[in-house]
C-alpha cells in the first residue's frame, strides 16, 4: 500500500530536503504561447499531404510515430520554424497513448521512492508531471477536467500515512495545484462512493488529479501541427531508413497502407518516437544496437457507470501482489485497471482471461459485497503496451519510473523513449533541444508549445454546450458530448448534421441509441480528422469500442456505410473494411471474449438442475409440462414473493425470458438459468422472482 501514497512519516522528516529540491527545480507556471506562426485556415486533405511528402526535396525533421510523443515532437519542431514531416504506422494515437488510464497526473506512486531513497530523478518526474498536468488542461480545456480520487483507509495508521502522502503531493504541485486534498469521514466516503466496502472503513483520503480523453488529445496535437504547416500522415509505415555513404540516417522509406504505395522521405534529422517499437527502428539504423525498451502490458476493463457513481475515482492501493488497482468513472462508464506485466510489443495487443479475472478479484476487495463486479459485467477489455526504458541495474520492472530518455545514435537517429502521456509536451521539448544541439540549422526559434491552445481550444468556453443546445435544438447530452470532444470546432460538425424531421431534437442522428455519438461525426472524422478505417472511428474518434465493444459491433455496418459514401468504397471494399473492423473488435477490444467464450461456457450442475426441477414442479402444480403467468402469480403469492405484481407484468417477464412464448417448460427454464449463469441479461427479471440457485 505504501507504493502509492504512504509518505506520512517521511513527509515530516523530508521537509527541508523538499524545500531544497523546489529551489533547484522551480517550474514555470502556465504561460501563454510565444508562437508567432500563422495557422492554416483550412486543413489540407490526406492526399495533398502525401503529395507534399513525395515532392519535398528535404525536410528538416522527420518524426516516425504518431502517438503522444511523436505528435508532440512534430508540433514542437514545426513551431520552431523547422520544416517537419511525421508518419504513423496506424492511426494517430492508435497504440499505447489511446489505451491509458485517462489521467493527467504527477505520479503519486513515485513519491515514496523519491523521499525514501533521496532520489532526485524520481522527484523531478513527479514535479514535471505536476507542472505539465496544469499545462495540458489549459491547452485543451474541452478535453480535460479536474478529477477527484478516493483512497479508503481501514486502519488508524493508514489515515495518517495517506494524509501525509497526498499533502506532500499538494506541496510539490505548488501554484499548479488543482484543489487541496482532504481527509473525509466514513460517512462522507460512503456518500461520495456508495459502492465502497464498508466493513472496517475508518475514512478516506480525497485528492485531485486531472482526467482527459487521451486519443482525442493526441489527435488535436497532430491536427495543430498540421494547422501550422507540418506534413503529418497516418496509416504509413516506416519500412526502412535511408543512409548516406557514411552511415548517417538521411530519411526513411515508407509504405502507405491506404494506397499501397511506397516512397522516400528525405530529412536532415529523423526522430524515432515509436514507443514500445523504438528498438525495431533503432535496429534499422544499426542492427548491432542493444535494446533499451521493455514492453509492459497495462490492461483495462470497462463496466457500467453505477460501479463508480458520481464523478470520483476509487483506488485500492494494496493489491495482493503490491500493485495499485483502481476504478475511475469516464465517459459515463467505469474503467477498472490495471496490470503491469512484461509483454512483447504488438500493434494488436489483446487481453487474456487470466488478466481479466485478476483485475476483478483485486478491485472487488474495495467494493461492498452487494456491488461486486461480475465477469458478465465487463463490456469491453483492452490492453496497451508501455515502452519502459530498460535499466539493467533494476531486477523488477515494476520499480521503474516512467521517466524518459533521449538517445542519440552514432548514425544521427534520435530516439525519445519512455515517459508518460502527461509529460508528452516536455518530452518533445527536450527531444527537439537535443535535435537542435546535434544538428546545424540556419535559424531555429525557441520552443513555443507551452501554453499553446490546441485545435478546438482557441474559442472554447465551458458553457458552449448550452449555447448550441438552445440554438440548434440538440439534446443536452449530445450537445455536451460534442463540445467536450471538438471544442470550438463543434460548429463544423453541426454543419454535417441532418434534420431529424422532429420538433426535438431538431438535428443529429445517433449512431447508437445508448450513446451520444452522431452519424455526422463519422463524416467529419473522414473529412477533417483523417479517419480512414472503421477502427479509427470506433476506437479513437468516438471511443465507442472502449466504452462498449458490443455496441461498437452493432454500429459497425452503419459506420462502414457512411465511410463508403465519403471515400467511395465499392461493395468489395466495404466487405473488407467490415471484416477488418470486426477483427479489430475481436482482438483488441475483446468483443468475443465478453462473458464466457464458447470453449469456456459453464454448464448447470446436477444440484442446480435438481433445484430447477423442484421450482418448476411447485409452479406447475397440475403437471401440464409448462407454466403461465397465472401459475407464476399463484406461486409467488404462496411463497410471499412479489405477490402484488400485476399479471400483465408477469406476462411481459415470461415472454421476454422465453423469446415471446407465454408458456415455459422445464427444459426452457433450465436454459434461462444457464444463459444467466453464462452472462446473459435475458430472463434476469424472471430469475429475480424465482430466486438464485444455491451453488455447491
Amino acid at each position: 500500500m505504501s507504493r502509492i501514497l504512504g509518505l506520512g512519516a517521511l513527509g515530516i522528516t523530508a521537509g527541508s530536503t523538499l524545500a531544497v529540491w523546489q529551489t533547484r527545480f522551480n517550474p514555470r507556471i502556465h504561460e501563454a504561447s510565444n508562437c508567432q506562426m500563422e495557422r492554416l485556415k483550412d486543413l489540407p486533405t490526406r492526399e495533398a499531404i502525401v503529395d507534399s511528402l513525395k515532392k519535398e526535396k528535404q525536410f528538416d525533421v522527420l518524426v516516425i510515430g504518431g502517438g503522444s510523443a511523436g505528435a508532440g515532437v512534430a508540433l514542437d519542431a514545426q513551431t520552431r520554424g523547422l520544416k517537419t514531416a511525421m508518419v504513423e504506422y496506424g492511426d494517430y494515437c492508435c497504440g499505447t497513448s489511446s489505451k491509458s488510464s485517462k489521467l493527467i497526473h504527477g505520479g503519486v506512486k513515485y513519491l515514496e521512492t523519491a523521499l525514501k531513497e533521496m532520489d532526485y530523478e524520481q522527484y523531478k518526474i513527479v514535479q514535471e508531471g505536476l507542472k505539465e498536468r496544469i499545462n495540458v488542461m489549459k491547452c485543451a480545456p474541452f478535453l480535460s477536467h479536474t478529477f477527484p480520487v478516493l483512497v479508503p483507509t481501514y486502519k488508524w495508521w493508514q489515515s495518517v500515512y495517506y494524509w501525509g502522502g497526498v499533502k506532500v503531493y499538494d506541496f510539490l504541485a505548488g501554484k499548479c495545484i488543482l484543489k487541496p486534498s482532504k481527509f473525509v469521514s466514513k460517512e462522507e466516503a460512503i456518500e461520495i462512493c456508495p459502492t465502497i466496502r464498508k466493513e472496517g472503513l475508518r475514512g478516506a483520503m480525497l485528492y485531485y488529479d486531472g482526467q482527459q480523453n487521451d486519443a482525442r488529445l493526441v489527435l488535436v496535437v497532430a491536427l495543430t501541427a498540421i494547422r501550422y504547416g507540418a506534413k503529418c500522415v497516418n496509416h504509413t509505415e516506416c519500412v526502412d531508413l535511408l543512409k548516406d555513404s557514411d552511415g548517417k540516417v538521411t530519411g526513411a522509406i515508407v509504405k502507405d497502407h491506404i494506397s499501397g504505395e511506397t516512397y522516400k522521405i528525405n530529412a536532415k534529422v529523423v526522430v524515432n518516437a515509436t514507443g514500445p517499437h523504438n528498438d525495431h527502428v533503432r535496429k534499422m539504423a544499426d542492427p548491432n544496437r542493444k535494446p533499451i525498451i521493455m514492453g509492459c502490458s497495462g490492461i483495462h476493463l470497462t463496466v457500467a457507470k453505477y460501479f463508480c457513481p458520481g464523478n470520483t475515482g476509487l483506488v485500492n492501493p494494496k493489491s495482493s501482489d503490491g500493485r495499485v488497482i483502481f476504478s475511475f468513472p469516464w465517459e459515463n462508464v467505469t474503467i477498472v485497471g490495471t496490470t503491469d506485466d512484461e509483454a512483447e510489443p504488438s500493434h494488436s495487443p489483446n487481453v487474456s482471461e487470466k488478466e481479466i479475472q485478476y483485475i476483478l478479484e483485486e478491485m472487488n476487495r474495495s467494493y461492498a459485497k452487494e456491488y461486486q463486479i461480475k465477469r458478465e459485467d465487463v463490456i469491453s477489455a483492452w490492453s496497451g503496451i508501455r515502452g519502459l526504458v530498460w535499466d539493467p541495474r533494476k531486477k523488477n520492472h515494476r520499480t521503474l519510473a516512467r521517466g524518459h530518455v533521449v538517445d542519440v545514435d552514432p548514425s544521427g537517429l534520435i530516439t525519445i523513449a519512455g515517459g508518460k502521456l502527461t509529460t508528452f509536451r516536455h518530452m518533445a521539448e527536450e527531444t527537439m533541444n537535443k535535435v537542435v544541439e546535434n544538428n546545424h540549422f540556419d535559424e531555429v526559434k525557441p520552443c513555443a508549445t507551452r501554453g499553446m491552445k490546441f485545435e478546438g481550444g482557441l474559442n472554447y468556453t465551458p458553457m458552449l454546450y448550452r449555447e448550441i443546445s438552445r440554438k440548434y435544438g440538440l439534446e443536452e447530452e449530445v450537445a455536451s458530448h460534442l463540445c467536450h470532444t471538438y471544442g470550438d470546432k463543434v460548429y463544423e460538425v453541426l454543419k454535417l448534421c441532418k434534420s431529424t424531421e422532429k420538433q426535438f431534437p431538431a438535428i443529429g442522428h445517433r449512431l447508437h441509441p445508448d450513446f451520444p455519438f452522431l452519424e455526422a461525426e463519422v463524416r467529419y472524422a473522414v473529412k477533417e480528422e483523417y479517419a480512414r478505417i472503421p477502427a479509427d472511428i470506433l476506437a479513437r474518434r468516438t471511443r465507442l469500442s472502449l466504452l462498449d465493444a458490443r455496441a461498437a459491433k452493432q454500429v459497425l455496418p452503419r459506420v462502414v456505410s457512411i465511410m463508403a459514401e465519403e471515400l467511395g468504397w465499392n461493395p468489395c471494399q466495404q466487405k473488407k473494411q467490415y471484416e477488418a473492423g470486426l477483427e479489430f473488435l475481436k482482438v483488441e477490444m475483446g468483443v468475443f471474449n465478453l462473458g464466457k467464450g464458447k470453449e469456456e461456457k459453464m454448464e448447470l450442475t446436477g444440484s442446480e438442475k435438481s433445484q430447477i426441477a423442484s421450482i418448476f414442479k411447485k409452479i406447475d402444480k397440475e403437471g401440464r409440462g409448462t407454466f403461465s403467468s397465472s401459475d407464476l402469480k399463484e406461486f409467488l403469492n404462496e411463497q410471499k414473493k412479489s405477490g402484488n405484481v400485476q399479471k400483465d407484468i408477469l406476462v411481459d417477464v415470461i415472454t421476454e425470458a422465453n423469446d415471446g412464448n407465454r408458456f415455459i417448460s422445464q427444459e426452457e427454464l433450465q436454459k434461462i438459468y444457464l444463459n444467466i449463469k453464462n452472462g446473459s441479461y435475458k430472463g434476469r427479471r424472471l430469475i429475480d422472482h424465482l430466486g438464485e440457485l444455491k451453488t455447491e
